[in-house]
């Protein structure tokens, strides 16, 4: 059957353990969680010396997989198979497991940990019958800071929706960075403490007054002061504010700016479901509504656009610097 995360880790709680587990998907984090839990919660210290074997992917067969499972547990209610990397295996092997689907060892439990893409569904069907199927999806971009917020609350932290655009914004969607970004923050603050634009600043090191949200706040309102600051800044830290981070996040916002102009009823609520976003940010979207003309918002797109590809290197002089573009987009989007 299909498992939700959730439902997996129940399954640790009733220890009503599938047989086998397909945890597959692009998205490693929870796969890499799921496996974690598996490695150290299914079998006590004692028990995994003669019960628990842990096979790379790389190195086996699904011959190697299966004489493990056949195996009985020693002085243990079960034995543990742990795959990793299993997307490494040859695709033709896959079709040994079907004898051992019809007669799975109840005393074991196999975990296939198949991740950043989603193994074939003609398998899976064969999973679903005999055991559980995980399938871990990448999230969308727009659903990263309501992630962090929950995250963080998982780990005894509190976040607001500002701080949690701020780290998304910085870190992407790679969720595993997140995690060990809020992980560190957690080291250094309180139970139930609220993780402040300080912390940030001074834990994961994005400036508080100089990051792509606050060029984004600057060009809304149209402070070209502020954003020449902001940019300037940028130039001077490459490494922070990576060029490949700052002109799709411009590019998203926008596009959003423009969704929020075309919502006919502009309640709070409404744009900020249209449009993906938190609605404690929707005052800052009618900001750059009311700034810009749509007609400048489909050209500030095509700016956007033209120079996401003069940053890598086309229809572009050999001596302009990332900075020297920053700095003429800035410019062309505001007058």
């Amino acid at each position: 059957m299909t498992k939700k995360y959730e439902q997996i880790l129940e399954d640790f709680k009733t220890k009503n353990f599938s047989p086998i587990y397909v945890l597959t998907g692009d998205e490693p984090f929870y796969i890499d969680a799921l496996a974690e839990k598996f490695d150290s919660s299914l079998l006590d210290e004692s028990e995994k010396d003669f019960n628990q074997t842990v096979l790379y992917g790389r190195d086996i067969t699904i011959d190697d997989i299966i004489s493990n499972a056949k195996l009985y547990p020693m002085m243990s209610d079960y034995r543990l198979v742990l795959v990793r990397e299993a997307q490494d295996i040859d695709k033709k092997d896959w079709s040994k497991f079907d004898s051992y689907f019809n007669n799975p060892i109840p005393t074991t439990v196999i975990v296939i940990c198949y991740k950043y893409k989603t193994i074939e569904k003609s398998f899976l069907k064969k999973v679903d019958k005999a055991g559980a199927v995980f399938e871990s999806k990448k999230l969308y971009d727009n659903a990263i800071p309501q992630w962090i917020i929950n995250y963080a609350k998982s780990i005894g932290l509190k976040i607001n929706p500002y701080g949690a655009q701020i780290i998304a914004d910085y870190l992407g969607n790679n969720l595993e960075k997140i995690a060990n970004e809020l992980s560190k923050l957690k080291l250094n603050l309180k139970q139930d403490e609220e993780i402040t634009i300080n912390h940030i600043e001074q834990y994961i090191g994005i400036s508080k007054d100089f990051n792509v949200f606050e060029l984004q706040k600057a060009l809304a309102t149209r402070d070209v002061l502020s954003a020449n600051r902001i940019i300037n800044y940028f130039d001077a830290n490459p490494k922070e504010n990576p060029i490949q981070i700052v002109f799709p996040s411009l590019l998203s916002y926008f596009t959003k700016v423009i969704i929020a102009s075309q919502v006919k009823d502009k309640t709070p609520d409404n744009v900020a479901k249209a449009i993906g976003v938190n609605k404690f940010f929707v005052k800052e979207y009618f900001t750059a509504i009311n700034n810009y003309s749509l007609d400048k918002l489909f050209q500030i797109i095509s700016l956007l656009r033209e120079y996401d590809l003069k940053s890598k290197g086309l229809d572009v002089a050999p001596n302009v610097s990332n900075g020297d573009l920053l700095k003429e987009l800035v410019f062309k989007i505001t007058h």
